[in-house]
């Protein structure tokens, strides 16, 4: 009986000579909760670590092996978490116990945060020498204390395990079997070296009456993924002799981790044992958005790995090229694909990722352009424009990946629906010419307008000339402007919020055209002009104009403003002669000398002439008359011996 007293009390003593009554992991960094309780409220998310050791493998069938696992989240400022664990030295002496801890979080400001935390829960501790049967048990409590300090990548802390001092009855009658208070201080920093790799200096000492031991470390990171590094401890005993350097090697997936290390033994032991190994498991249990915030808010701030930071990075969750901002782009030109009208050519970031065209080939299409018109009510192509239409097939042909976009327009003569048919039997004979000489039809994207968008005020007959006429233009890609431009719009609003600006969205130009008509609408229906008011010493300088600026309605990006230069005749107290039509007019028949699709010309025009002219807004266009009757004779008359060119607009 008193030699299995005596192996027992060595086995104790042994256990507290090497400083081993609170299992001790070589990953502490990795799953610092386990010594410390205050960091279990580091995370506002739940975090499961779980670690197996086994040390000093090859000294005896019953090597040191050591399982523990913690659970922890942070609830506002409140942490919580959870440790069970199991440590089983050489067969002998063993224990095994569980604990809940509680942190509670005081912010000093961005990134500074200070945490107390506490712990408590029992311990089993069993003394087993099979050969000669004995098996002495018993059940602590256990309890611990600690204080963690985060600033930044810099972070600090102290625990204190063990503050009962509670002793291990295990049938000798002894009370020098206590669990002693040791004090853990820990301190950490981070530093980015560049965008791929960082660096993790640590320490930690381990203080005991008696000792201190002493961990130094080194960790590295690559792209944010992968860990490796080097570690060294000192011996747990005066004695010395049993710990030594340790090498690490690991995978982070930012939700999932793993790490891997090995322990080479010094001293005495070292011929005899196979090291120690340990393998630390992890997995983040955070959604996509707070897993971004979360790896941001600890610099761990590339969740796809591909270099670029999140913070930094449009697409944070997609692995990018760095030169288009963290997204996918294909052929390498800087432009994000999904952004990219031409994802599959290499382009230029102002043609939004597709080619530019070259100054030869600028030079091609503006001579195609130039006096390229038709004859009233024609749209048959004139022989003299063979030529130049020529050298664009032959453009077309030597650039496959070209596409041309072809638009017909007509002048203001006649009804509004025969323009239009007018316009595209333009743009479709165009279409055939190029088909006719082997460019295929998917190549040709064809347009028409009818007489919108007219080059001038269609007043003269060079005027009208000019505006019955095909445009061309040559694109990379199918999307039409719209679209287009909501895909600039976006990526623009992307950029500036990295950049911390605010963007200026795009408008196509016959939105545009169309947000300028509801403005004009809006100021026709609010300018108050009342007629037979004006003073004859007001004087209206016609440099003098307004400018009003409007807000677009909903169907316009947020924040889009147009500035709106009302005619010189408009201006804040000034009163003016009415030329506006009465409701009357909609009801006569009007003598029509122009046509005009913005307000602003209207308007120009109207006041801007000697003769009695009113204007008045009728199928989405401005109509400018002299003249009004309720009898189609007395309109006829009137044109008859009116010496400008006007038709007769029948009553709606």
């Amino acid at each position: 009986m008193k030699k299995i007293s005596l192996l027992i009390i060595t086995s104790v003593l042994v256990y507290s000579g090497f400083a081993q009554q609170f299992p001790l992991q070589s990953q502490y960094q990795f799953n610092y909760p386990t010594i410390n309780p205050a960091a279990n409220g580091e995370n506002d998310f739940y975090r499961a670590r779980v670690s197996f050791r086994n040390q000093w493998g090859g000294l005896t069938d019953n090597p040191i092996t050591t399982q523990i696992m913690t659970v922890t989240k942070r609830f506002d400022n409140d942490g919580l978490g959870g440790t069970v664990f199991s440590d089983k030295t050489g067969g002998y002496f063993n224990s095994s116990g569980a604990s809940l801890s509680y942190s509670r979080r005081v912010k000093f400001g961005k990134g500074s945060d200070l945490f107390f935390g506490i712990s408590a829960g029992s311990a089993k501790y069993n003394v087993v020498i099979s050969e000669e049967a004995v098996d002495e048990k018993d059940e602590i409590f256990t309890a611990a204390f600690g204080i963690y300090y985060v600033y930044n990548d810099f972070r600090f802390g102290i625990s204190v395990p063990g503050l009962t001092n509670s002793n291990i009855d295990i049938g000798t009658g002894s009370d020098q079997n206590t669990i002693d208070k040791h004090v853990y201080t820990m301190c950490s920093y981070e530093r980015k070296i560049n965008e791929d790799w960082s660096v993790y200096p640590s320490f930690l000492v381990k203080t005991t009456a008696n000792h201190n031991q002493i961990d130094l470390n080194i960790n590295c990171k690559v792209k944010n993924t992968l860990w490796f590094g080097a570690s060294y401890r000192t011996s747990a005993s005066e004695e010395g002799g049993t710990f030594g350097p340790s090498v690490y090697m690991g995978i982070d997936l930012a939700r999932v981790l793993a790490v891997y290390s090995m322990d080479f033994s010094a001293g005495p032991i070292a011929d005899n044992s196979n090291g120690t190994h340990e393998i630390t498991l992890g997995y983040d249990f955070i959604s996509d958005e707070d897993l971004i915030q979360e790896v941001s808010d600890n610099g761990l701030s590339d969740q796809d790995k591909d270099g670029v930071q999140d913070e930094d990075d449009i697409c944070p969750t997609e692995y990018g090229d760095p030169n288009a901002n963290g997204c996918p782009d294909f052929d390498k030109d800087g432009v994000p694909d999904k952004f990219d009208l031409c994802p599959h050519l290499f382009g230029n970031i102002e043609a939004q990722g597709c080619p530019k065209l070259t100054v030869g080939e600028k030079v091609i299409l503006s001579d195609a352009l130039a006096d390229f018109n038709f004859r009233q009510g024609q749209y048959e192509i004139e022989y003299e424009s063979y030529g130049t239409l020529s050298k664009v097939v032959v453009l077309m042909h030597t650039n496959p990946n070209m596409y041309l976009l072809i638009e017909g327009f007509a002048s203001s003569e006649g009804t509004e629906s025969y323009n239009l048919s007018l316009s595209a039997k333009r743009a479709k004979a165009v279409q055939n010419f190029f088909i006719e000489r082997g460019i295929e039809r998917t190549r040709l994207v064809m347009d028409f307008y009818g007489e919108d968008s007219p080059l001038n005020s269609n007043f003269t007959e060079q005027e009208r000339a000019e505006n019955r006429r095909v445009e061309f233009d040559i694109r990379y890609h199918l999307q039409n402007l719209n679209t287009a431009n909501n895909l600039k719009n976006e990526y623009n609003v992307l950029l500036a919020k990295l950049n911390g600006e605010k963007s200026n969205p795009i408008i196509d130009d016959r939105k545009r055209k169309s947000l300028i008509e509801v403005i004009n609408n809006a100021i026709q229906k609010d300018v108050v002009v009342e007629s037979e008011s004006i003073e004859e010493d007001v004087v209206v300088e016609p440099e003098e104009a307004v400018v009003v600026e409007t807000v677009l309605p909903e169907a316009i990006e947020e924040d889009v403003v147009i500035e709106t230069i009302l005619p010189d005749a408009i201006k804040e107290d000034v009163m003016v002669e009415d030329n506006t039509a009465t409701v009357g007019d909609i009801n006569r028949y009007l003598v029509i000398v122009q046509v005009f699709n913005d307000l602003s010309n209207a308007m120009e025009f109207t006041y801007g002439k000697v003769l009695d002219l009113q204007y008045i807004y009728l199928n989405e266009k401005y109509y400018v008359y002299a003249f009004a009757s309720k009898q189609r004779s007395d309109a006829e008359k009137f044109r008859a011996e009116y010496q400008k060119e006007c038709w007769i607009l029948d009553p709606k």
